[in-house]
Protein backbone atom coordinates (compact mmCIF):
# COMPACT_ATOMS: atom_id res chain seq x y z
CA UNK A 1 0.00 0.00 0.00
CA UNK A 2 1.67 3.20 -1.16
CA UNK A 3 0.45 6.76 -1.71
CA UNK A 4 -0.71 6.02 -5.29
CA UNK A 5 -2.82 3.05 -4.25
CA UNK A 6 -4.34 5.13 -1.47
CA UNK A 7 -4.92 8.05 -3.86
CA UNK A 8 -6.59 5.71 -6.34
CA UNK A 9 -8.82 4.28 -3.62
CA UNK A 10 -9.90 7.76 -2.45
CA UNK A 11 -10.59 8.90 -6.03
CA UNK A 12 -12.67 5.77 -6.69
CA UNK A 13 -14.76 6.23 -3.54
CA UNK A 14 -15.35 9.93 -4.23
CA UNK A 15 -16.23 9.25 -7.88
CA UNK A 16 -18.64 6.41 -7.08
CA UNK A 17 -20.27 8.45 -4.32
CA UNK A 18 -20.75 11.44 -6.65
CA UNK A 19 -22.02 9.20 -9.44
CA UNK A 20 -24.59 7.61 -7.14
CA UNK A 21 -25.61 10.98 -5.65
CA UNK A 22 -26.13 12.74 -8.99
CA UNK A 23 -27.37 9.88 -11.21
CA UNK A 24 -28.64 7.27 -8.76
CA UNK A 25 -28.00 3.61 -8.10
CA UNK A 26 -28.80 2.59 -11.66
CA UNK A 27 -25.72 4.46 -12.93
CA UNK A 28 -23.52 2.59 -10.45
CA UNK A 29 -25.22 -0.69 -11.36
CA UNK A 30 -24.57 0.07 -15.05
CA UNK A 31 -20.83 0.45 -14.39
CA UNK A 32 -20.67 -2.73 -12.31
CA UNK A 33 -22.55 -4.73 -14.95
CA UNK A 34 -20.35 -3.24 -17.70
CA UNK A 35 -17.31 -4.49 -15.84
CA UNK A 36 -18.82 -7.95 -15.41
CA UNK A 37 -19.86 -8.27 -19.07
CA UNK A 38 -16.62 -6.83 -20.44
CA UNK A 39 -15.01 -10.24 -20.15
CA UNK A 40 -18.06 -12.13 -21.37
CA UNK A 41 -18.79 -14.25 -24.42
CA UNK A 42 -18.23 -11.66 -27.12
CA UNK A 43 -15.25 -10.90 -29.38
CA UNK A 44 -13.74 -8.18 -27.19
CA UNK A 45 -13.88 -10.56 -24.22
CA UNK A 46 -11.60 -12.91 -26.16
CA UNK A 47 -8.65 -10.64 -25.42
CA UNK A 48 -8.32 -12.36 -22.05
CA UNK A 49 -7.84 -15.65 -23.90
CA UNK A 50 -5.51 -14.08 -26.46
CA UNK A 51 -3.13 -12.73 -23.86
CA UNK A 52 -1.98 -15.79 -21.92
CA UNK A 53 -3.83 -18.92 -23.00
CA UNK A 54 -1.70 -21.31 -25.02
CA UNK A 55 -3.97 -21.57 -28.05
CA UNK A 56 -1.46 -21.51 -30.92
CA UNK A 57 1.85 -22.81 -29.64
CA UNK A 58 2.62 -24.43 -26.29
CA UNK A 59 6.11 -22.89 -26.39
CA UNK A 60 4.99 -19.27 -26.75
CA UNK A 61 3.76 -17.81 -23.49
CA UNK A 62 1.74 -14.86 -24.76
CA UNK A 63 0.30 -13.72 -28.08
CA UNK A 64 -0.57 -10.48 -29.76
CA UNK A 65 -3.68 -9.71 -31.78
CA UNK A 66 -3.25 -7.74 -35.00
CA UNK A 67 -6.80 -7.19 -36.14
CA UNK A 68 -9.21 -4.38 -36.91
CA UNK A 69 -10.62 -4.19 -33.39
CA UNK A 70 -7.31 -3.07 -31.88
CA UNK A 71 -8.03 0.65 -32.24
CA UNK A 72 -11.44 0.23 -30.61
CA UNK A 73 -9.81 -1.70 -27.75
CA UNK A 74 -7.01 0.89 -27.37
CA UNK A 75 -4.39 -1.43 -28.90
CA UNK A 76 -4.68 -3.95 -26.09
CA UNK A 77 -3.98 -6.63 -28.69
CA UNK A 78 -0.32 -5.62 -28.89
CA UNK A 79 0.36 -7.85 -25.92
CA UNK A 80 3.88 -9.09 -26.68
CA UNK A 81 4.92 -5.51 -27.29
CA UNK A 82 3.31 -4.52 -23.99
CA UNK A 83 5.27 -7.24 -22.15
CA UNK A 84 8.52 -6.09 -23.72
CA UNK A 85 7.88 -2.41 -23.01
CA UNK A 86 5.22 -2.14 -20.25
CA UNK A 87 5.58 1.60 -19.77
CA UNK A 88 4.89 2.50 -23.42
CA UNK A 89 1.46 4.09 -23.81
CA UNK A 90 -1.29 2.28 -25.73
CA UNK A 91 -1.14 4.58 -28.74
CA UNK A 92 2.57 3.86 -29.28
CA UNK A 93 2.44 0.05 -29.08
CA UNK A 94 1.99 -0.37 -32.88
CA UNK A 95 5.15 1.70 -33.38
CA UNK A 96 7.16 -0.87 -31.42
CA UNK A 97 6.14 -3.63 -33.82
CA UNK A 98 6.86 -1.49 -36.89
CA UNK A 99 10.20 -0.29 -35.49
CA UNK A 100 11.47 -3.77 -34.62
CA UNK A 101 9.68 -6.22 -36.94
CA UNK A 102 12.50 -8.76 -36.69
CA UNK A 103 11.45 -9.44 -33.08
CA UNK A 104 7.70 -9.75 -33.67
CA UNK A 105 7.17 -11.19 -37.16
CA UNK A 106 8.46 -14.62 -36.12
CA UNK A 107 5.97 -14.84 -33.23
CA UNK A 108 2.55 -16.39 -33.64
CA UNK A 109 -0.40 -14.01 -33.29
CA UNK A 110 -4.18 -13.87 -33.61
CA UNK A 111 -6.01 -12.14 -36.48
CA UNK A 112 -9.57 -12.53 -35.15
CA UNK A 113 -10.91 -12.39 -31.62
CA UNK A 114 -14.17 -13.97 -32.83
CA UNK A 115 -12.33 -16.97 -34.32
CA UNK A 116 -10.25 -17.24 -31.14
CA UNK A 117 -13.33 -17.19 -28.92
CA UNK A 118 -15.10 -19.86 -30.98
CA UNK A 119 -11.94 -21.99 -31.05
CA UNK A 120 -11.59 -21.67 -27.27
CA UNK A 121 -15.22 -22.66 -26.72
CA UNK A 122 -15.42 -25.59 -29.13
CA UNK A 123 -11.88 -27.00 -29.46
CA UNK A 124 -11.59 -29.91 -27.02
CA UNK A 125 -7.78 -29.56 -27.01
CA UNK A 126 -7.97 -26.13 -25.35
CA UNK A 127 -9.31 -25.62 -21.83
CA UNK A 128 -9.29 -23.06 -19.05
CA UNK A 129 -6.18 -24.82 -17.73
CA UNK A 130 -4.08 -23.99 -20.82
CA UNK A 131 -2.60 -20.90 -19.27
CA UNK A 132 0.95 -20.36 -18.07
CA UNK A 133 1.40 -19.74 -14.38
CA UNK A 134 4.84 -18.66 -13.30
CA UNK A 135 6.27 -20.51 -10.33
CA UNK A 136 7.65 -17.32 -8.78
CA UNK A 137 5.28 -14.43 -9.44
CA UNK A 138 6.59 -10.93 -8.84
CA UNK A 139 10.27 -11.86 -8.99
CA UNK A 140 10.75 -13.94 -12.11
CA UNK A 141 14.33 -14.81 -13.10
CA UNK A 142 15.23 -15.39 -16.74
CA UNK A 143 15.68 -19.08 -15.92
CA UNK A 144 12.08 -19.36 -14.69
CA UNK A 145 10.45 -22.77 -15.03
CA UNK A 146 6.84 -21.93 -15.81
CA UNK A 147 4.18 -24.61 -15.71
CA UNK A 148 0.71 -24.95 -17.16
CA UNK A 149 -2.31 -24.57 -14.88
CA UNK A 150 -3.23 -28.10 -15.94
CA UNK A 151 -0.05 -29.45 -14.29
CA UNK A 152 -0.74 -27.57 -11.06
CA UNK A 153 -4.26 -28.99 -10.86
CA UNK A 154 -3.09 -32.52 -11.70
CA UNK A 155 -0.27 -32.37 -9.13
CA UNK A 156 -2.53 -31.02 -6.38
CA UNK A 157 -5.08 -33.80 -6.93
CA UNK A 158 -2.46 -36.56 -6.72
Amino acid sequence: MDKWVLTNLVVQIVTMTALTYFWGWTALLYLVLSLMFSVGLHPLGARWIQEHYLTLDKNQETYSYYGKMNRLALNVGYHNEHHDFPSVSWNNLPKIKSTAPEYYESLKFHKSWTRLLLNFLFNKNISVYDRVVRSNRGNVPLSDNSVYDRELVTNSVN
